[in-house]
C-alpha cells in the first residue's frame, strides 16, 4: 500500500522543497500539495492520508484550523505544522491536538526525523 503524505503551504518554494525531501527519502509515496486550507478540504475528500505536514501562516485558516476541519472528515495518523514563527501559545495548542511542531526554514534535519519516527 502506497503512503500518502499531504502537504499544505502557501509557498510554492516551500511545497517544492518539502515534497522534493520527501520524495528522496520516500521514492514511493504519493505526495497531495495544496495551497490553502481550502484547496487541501477539495483535495482530500475520498483520500486515505497517512500524514500531513501543514504550515500555520496561511491566507484564510491557520494549519491549526485546517487540522480541525480535517479532524471532521478523516483520521491522519501522523501530523506535523510548520512555522517560523515560534510561539509557545501555537506550540501548546499544536502538542494538545498531537501536531508534532516543525521549525522552519524547511530542510532535510528539519522533516526526515517526523518521516521516519514510528
Amino acid at each position: 500500500m502506497t503512503t500518502t503524505i499531504l502537504i499544505v503551504d502557501d509557498s510554492t518554494v516551500s511545497r517544492m522543497v518539502l515534497g522534493a525531501i520527501i520524495k528522496e527519502h520516500m521514492p514511493d509515496v504519493k505526495v497531495v500539495e495544496a495551497k490553502s486550507g481550502d484547496d487541501a478540504l477539495i483535495k482530500v475528500d475520498d483520500l486515505s492520508i497517512d500524514m500531513a505536514i501543514i504550515d500555520y501562516n496561511m491566507p484564510g485558516m491557520t494549519g491549526l484550523d485546517l487540522f480541525a476541519e480535517l479532524a471532521k472528515i478523516t483520521t491522519i495518523p501522523r501530523r506535523a505544522l510548520l512555522t517560523a514563527n515560534i510561539q509557545d501559545s501555537v506550540q501548546e495548542r499544536a502538542e494538545k491536538i498531537g501536531v508534532v511542531f516543525l521549525n522552519k526554514p524547511i530542510n532535510e534535519a528539519v522533516i526526515t526525523p517526523f518521516l521516519f519516527d514510528k
